[in-house]
């Protein structure tokens, strides 16, 4: 880090002499970030900001050390550790983040969204047991209980047990899945 000692006397100087004005600087953009980007709880802080624009004011290679430049340097990137999501002063608040975590409270997209998934999942379960209850063949009750109450639900494992080509078995899972279907499009239509 190349360090420019006339800027940092007259930064220095003018932090010393402005502090109160730099930090009224430095929560007036808070407050407009936190309100433009809609966030609620966030652990940046003005403190934080202010010390990493000065480190960052301090590695300036410029040769202007006069009051105005330097003042003009701090809060520009005062401003910029806050708008810039990759600064210095966002990546310690993602840190500081980590570190103090509140427990979530489920939103209401995340509940509705489960809630969406279980009655999904449940209407499935209720068109396979409609399908069961319709079986009156004695071949066809066979084919259901083997493929889905015995667990037999690949063609070959389906083949293996009933001594039969894949092929057909495969076509006699084809078959079920079919007549669910038809069953979920016939409730999911009225």
């Amino acid at each position: 880090m190349l360090l420019k000692y006339g800027m940092k006397k007259t930064l220095d100087k003018y932090i010393a002499e402005n502090y109160d004005e730099v930090r009224l600087y430095t929560n007036y953009i808070l407050t407009k970030y936190h309100s433009y980007k809609s966030i609620r709880y966030s652990m940046l802080d003005a403190d934080t900001c202010i010390n990493n624009a000065y480190l960052h004011v301090l590695t300036i290679d410029n040769e202007k050390t006069d009051t105005n430049s330097v003042k003009s340097y701090l809060l520009n990137t005062i401003k910029f550790q806050i708008i810039w999501e990759t600064s210095i002063s966002h990546k310690q608040d993602d840190i500081r983040s980590q570190e103090y975590t509140i427990k979530d409270i489920p939103e209401d997209d995340e509940v509705s969204r489960k809630i969406e998934i279980e009655n999904r999942f449940n209407n499935q379960r209720a068109y396979v047991e409609i399908y069961r209850n319709r079986i009156t063949d004695l071949l066809d009750k066979t084919k259901f209980e083997a493929y889905f109450d015995k667990g037999f639900n690949t063609a070959r494992s389906l083949a293996k047990h009933f001594n039969i080509p894949v092929t057909s078995a495969h076509y006699i899972i084809k078959d079920i899945k079919h007549k669910i279907r038809e069953i979920q499009y016939s409730y999911e239509n009225e």
